[in-house]
């Protein structure tokens, strides 16, 4: 997988970006319906976009202003962002496990956080915790 580098895009920039994307994935997809395609001759057309979409997803994530829940207990296991990162790559946690939330001793963000988010090394450096939850 070729990693897309959307770091100097804007929140909104990538919001724009992603709109346009999801168009021309959406008529490919129309495309391939009307011609009898299969889903993965669909795959294999819309690769290149829905790859972009995916890198777009993950710097969303780290550029979207979070918003904090405090007060709460949440049942998700709370790891150190270094321990989160550690799990990552060793494989422990893969995105098919659950997902996390970026947070802090006493809250919670409600911005996600994926496996994949640290492998490609796609994360936020202004949480110092995650609150990971298992499916």
């Amino acid at each position: 997988m070729l990693i897309m580098d959307y770091s100097k895009h804007t929140y909104e920039e990538l919001i724009r970006e992603e709109g346009r994307l999801e168009e021309r994935r959406k008529d490919i997809e129309d495309e391939c319906l009307k011609e009898g395609k299969s889903f993965s001759e669909y795959c294999e057309r819309a690769h290149d976009i829905l790859e972009r979409l995916y890198f777009i997803s993950k710097y969303k994530r780290v550029k979207q202003e979070p918003v904090i829940e405090y007060g709460k207990e949440w049942n998700g296991d709370m790891y150190t962002i270094e321990e989160f990162k550690e799990m990552c790559q060793k494989r422990a946690l893969i995105d098919d496990d659950g997902y996390g939330n970026y947070a802090t001793e006493t809250s919670k963000s409600d911005v996600e956080i994926l496996p994949s988010d640290v492998t490609e090394n796609i994360i936020r450096t202004d949480f110092p915790y995650v609150i990971w939850f298992n499916k």
